[in-house]
């Protein structure tokens, strides 16, 4: 079982990502907001976490920010995920400490393999390497 910290304030989406992990052995855990998920990321214990970059109480990037401060979270995967899909916003997310990218809409079908993909990719020490423009 792999844990997630979802940290979106967009309720159906957070609806959405649990409905489509779950069959594929994602424990979800969700904080509506950056606080909640600062909070959450002490007590769950995740394996991976998904923080949107526009949150209604803290900026994606001071989340973070946080979150690389932390002990609980400092070495493990973090991912943007937004609906900003710009290479600048890619650039902008890996500068603000995220390892890897992922736009949404999301492709329902690839959501969970591109998970692990980047969990894989983290562990051997390759997530935002090279280009910003190909990453996840």
């Amino acid at each position: 079982m792999v844990t997630l910290l979802l940290i979106e304030d967009d309720h159906n989406a957070a609806r959405m990502v649990a409905k489509i992990l779950t069959p594929h052995g994602f424990e979800v855990h969700h904080a509506p907001n950056g606080l909640m998920g600062l909070r959450l990321a002490r007590e769950v214990n995740p394996d991976v976490i998904l923080v949107d970059m526009d949150l209604p109480d803290l900026e994606g990037k001071v989340v973070v920010s946080r979150l690389r401060g932390s002990p609980e979270a400092k070495g493990l995967p973090i991912i943007a995920f937004t609906a900003e899909c710009s290479l600048r916003a890619k650039r902008l997310a890996i500068a603000f400490g995220c390892d890897a990218f992922i736009s949404k809409p999301i492709d329902t079908r690839t959501f969970p393999d591109q998970l692990r993909q980047i969990m894989t990719q983290h562990k051997e020490g390759k997530t935002h390497v090279g280009k910003a423009d190909t990453l996840h």
